[in-house]
């Protein structure tokens, strides 16, 4: 079972919609298989439309701290 997989039994289990709120106020809404399509793409090196926002949230923490982490670029999060 590969990961794609894995993480499609989890999204079953764990619906995982929701808002991003960015850091000028603004929310960007997203459907339960979204955050771990973006993810997938993250690791995949390929682009997702929550990726540039997930870039956007100052944090080492959660998926935007995860994303960072994927692209190399976790030690200029806030």
């Amino acid at each position: 079972m590969g990961l794609r997989d894995r993480l499609r039994r989890l999204e079953k289990d764990a619906p995982l919609g929701g808002t991003l709120l960015l850091p000028d106020g603004t929310q960007v809404r997203y459907g339960p298989e979204e955050m771990l399509d973006a993810l997938c793409a993250a690791i995949e090196g390929d682009e997702h439309r929550l990726i540039p926002y997930l870039r956007e949230i100052p944090t080492r923490e959660g998926m935007p701290g995860l994303i960072r982490a994927l692209e190399g670029d976790a030690d200029n999060a806030a």
